[in-house]
């Protein structure tokens, strides 16, 4: 083989990130294609379309690809353009704030940055206010050709850089950029490709990322689990992390003596993690607060066995755990499960396609005690009543069935961990559940109270009749205006006064809110 005689592999050493046109690339080889006159370059492409082949070219294996088409070689020449961090922030920020910042570029910073850990730098208002860089205190380079930190000594505000889909591709030009920006808590390395670092790189660079709380991975090709914490070792103060988009499919147990000691919040959603027990070898990050699981093709929620009157001792400081978009076949059984977490205050989760919100937020929050928020849905004390008391409902005849034998009783509540709670809440369900030997009678007593006037109202109605024909009788009785007023009603369960539940489905039946005798309905206007 001819020596090569040109600096091209000085210039592209190999893991090195390029760009053409609108493809980027990292450099696996750099050398002589048998058959072809000069150096050429071997380029893995992100898009696999670019490409041609994997690195084998007429039976000879020159470098490898993860897609079979994601190859090719190309010449030095074609190369785009390269610039420092510096460069990029003065041609965005400073050499014209009305221009600097196009809006296509907003747009594709917008659309890119989908992970809930990380907001959108305010680009417009940073054009508008800001024009020195000691003033400047978040950045966005996103998109450029940026593969160097050049001189950041002015950036003495910076708290905030987006350094998504660049050509930076090792950590030691990171840590060149946070040792001059002392001030930089989150960064964004969205879209970018990085070599992992040695060990000895790690105890030479990690004192630079001493400040960093923040840092966003988003869709970095991150396959290994082993190469995530390797490269996490780097940074092991941060609080908050996302390794969104990446095809992740197993997880290892974190050893929190090297990283993640401090992690609060750690975003997985678009990953190829399906199984939850790959989850919960994350159980012991003592500090996690924030999970984010979505769009994950999760099926099924399964956490360690514990006894129905405890709790888990792992994910001990959880309270937020999205679940959205995820095909969880059994929402009652997910439920059940995630009451076995000891902090869980704040659910998302998709409802199952045979269901509704309403129905999943019943069963949400009658299964997990403790839950605050569901969906963002601040769950309010009557919801609350109204969905534990549906809960032990529900389950009444179930209890009574299992209350015959300890053994079975003790499977009940290991497949209905609230219950127990509820009972002691609501009392035992035995008067509840009709006995077989005993004539239900079609007939109902109940107690009806005009809320305003404080006249009660004590009459026998079916149990079949419907809440609208109920409330029409209601009107005439108390003489209520419909045409000033819209009367509401609710009734009071008679053995627990402070359960209100109301009769909200006009189409509804007595019998389907299971009123009992004696039981007393309001009228509101």
């Amino acid at each position: 083989m001819v020596a090569i005689n040109d600096d091209t592999c000085l210039r592209y050493p190999i893991g090195t990130r390029i760009t053409i046109g609108a493809y980027s690339g990292t450099v696996r080889y750099i050398g002589e294609v048998c058959g072809y006159k000069g150096i050429w370059m071997g380029i893995e492409w992100d898009d696999p379309t670019r490409g041609k082949h994997n690195g084998v070219v007429s039976g000879k294996r020159y470098f490898y690809t993860m897609h079979p088409t994601a190859g090719s070689f190309i010449r030095s020449d074609k190369l785009g353009p390269f610039e420092s961090l510096e460069t990029a922030a003065r041609e965005r920020y400073l050499v014209d704030s009305a221009k600097s910042l196009d809006q296509q570029l907003i747009r594709e910073a917008q659309e890119s940055l989908q992970a809930s850990l990380f907001e959108v730098v305010g680009l417009e208002k940073l054009a508008r206010k800001q024009s020195k860089f000691e003033q400047l205190t978040e950045i966005s380079v996103a998109g450029s050709p940026v593969d160097s930190a050049g001189y950041l000594i002015e950036f003495t505000a910076l708290a905030t850089l987006n350094l998504s889909h660049t050509l930076i591709w090792n950590w030691q030009t990171i840590a060149d950029i946070c040792r001059q920006v002392s001030t930089l808590e989150n960064l964004n390395l969205s879209c970018n490709r990085f070599a992992a670092p040695t060990d000895s790189q790690i105890a030479e660079l990690s004192s630079a990322f001493d400040n960093l709380q923040l840092i966003n991975l988003r869709n970095c090709d991150f396959t290994d689990w082993f190469e995530i914490m390797q490269t996490a070792r780097l940074w092991p103060h941060v609080t908050s992390i996302g390794l969104q988009e990446n095809p992740i499919n197993d997880i290892s147990i974190v050893n929190t003596s090297d990283v993640f000691k401090n992690l609060r919040e750690l975003d997985l959603h678009r990953t190829k993690i399906t199984d939850f027990g790959q989850i919960c070898k994350l159980g012991n990050l003592e500090a996690l607060v924030s999970l984010n699981l979505m769009e994950n093709g999760i099926k099924e929620v399964k956490l360690p066995d514990c006894e129905p009157n405890t709790k888990l001792d792992m994910f001990i400081s959880l309270e937020q755990l999205n679940l959205l978009y995820n095909p969880i076949r059994n929402e009652t059984d997910a439920f059940n499960e995630l009451d076995k977490l000891p902090r869980l205050k704040r659910l998302n989760k998709t409802p199952h396609l045979k269901s509704n919100f309403g129905k999943m937020l019943v069963k949400a929050v009658g299964l997990i005690s403790g839950l605050e928020m569901v969906n963002r849905a601040e769950i309010s004390t009557e919801e609350r009543r109204g969905a534990e008391y549906d809960i032990w409902k529900k389950y009444a005849l179930d209890w009574l069935q299992a209350s015959k034998l300890q053994e079975t009783l003790k499977e009940f509540y290991k497949k209905h961990r609230s219950y127990a709670l509820l009972i002691r809440k609501y009392d035992s369900p035995v008067d509840f559940v009709p006995r077989a030997n005993r004539k239900v009678c079609n007939l109902i007593k109940i107690r009806i109270l005009n809320e305003k006037t404080g006249e009660m109202w004590e009459k026998k109605f079916p149990r079949m009749i419907s809440v609208q024909t109920l409330l029409g009788l209601l009107i005439k009785r108390f003489h209520l205006d419909c045409l000033t007023m819209t009367p509401e009603l609710c009734y009071s369960d008679s053995r627990n006064p402070e359960l209100v539940v109301p009769l909200d489905n006009l189409s509804k039946t007595l019998d389907f809110y299971s009123l009992q005798e004696n039981d007393i309905v309001q009228v509101n206007y």
